[in-house]
Formats: C-alpha cells, sequence, structure tokens
C-alpha cells in the first residue's frame, strides 16, 4: 500500500508540537495572570480591560488566539486527511481551514481590540 497519499506533511505535523507547546505556554501565562497574580480580587470587565492595556498581557491573549485557531485547525486538517482523498480535494481542505483561520483570528482581534485602543480594529 502507497502511505504516501495519506500523509499530511511533516511541516503539518511538526507545527502541531510546536502550536502544543506554545499553546501550554500561553493557556498557563493566560491563567496565571488572571487567576493566580490577583488572588482574592474578582475579575471584572474593568480589571481585565486594565490588565489588556498592557501589551505583554494583550500580546499573551492574541497568541492564544493565534495558536489555538492554528492548533485547532490543524488537528481538524489531519482528522479530514485521514480519509483517501484526493490531491486536488486534500488543497480545497487546506485552503478552506486556512480561510476559516484567518477569518477566525480577524473576528478574534476585533473582539480583543477595543482594550488596546478604544475601538474596534475591523467594524463588521
Amino acid at each position: 500500500m502507497d502511505m504516501s497519499r495519506y500523509r499530511s506533511g511533516l511541516w503539518p505535523w511538526l507545527l502541531q508540537r510546536v502550536s502544543a507547546l506554545l499553546l501550554l505556554f500561553f493557556i498557563v501565562a493566560h491563567l496565571w495572570i488572571e487567576h493566580f497574580m490577583h488572588l482574592g480580587a474578582p475579575i471584572t470587565f474593568h480589571s481585565v480591560a486594565v490588565r489588556l492595556l498592557h501589551w505583554t498581557y494583550a500580546g499573551i491573549d492574541y497568541g492564544l488566539l493565534v495558536v489555538v485557531v492554528y492548533h485547532g485547525l490543524n488537528g481538524l486538517r489531519s482528522i479530514i486527511l485521514d480519509a483517501a482523498l484526493t490531491p486536488r480535494q486534500v488543497r480545497a481542505v487546506t485552503g478552506g481551514l486556512w480561510i476559516l483561520g484567518v477569518v477566525t483570528v480577524i473576528f478574534g482581534i476585533n473582539v480583543l481590540s477595543p482594550f488596546l485602543w478604544g475601538r474596534p480594529w475591523f467594524i463588521v
């Protein structure tokens, strides 16, 4: 049996592992900042807004957004590619997931951007 037909590629495989490590880092950083740095203080909209004014905290949340979207969609791509697809179908699935990922990240940036700039980055 020709297994090359079923391979999703070295780079997606490697980047899935790298994104898993980044995901672990960003989740731990996010949980530490939001739940343990100010132990006992209630989490309110205002406290989150004040934290997101700092680029370090915002960078962690933006990084978490990008890594979660990439890791999730790359994993979904790997599951879909377990089916015997033609090269054209593989390109269509990959392209569709990239478009979905970019749109999702743009919407996520739009949600986080009012905290940094006082207004949405992209009006939808």
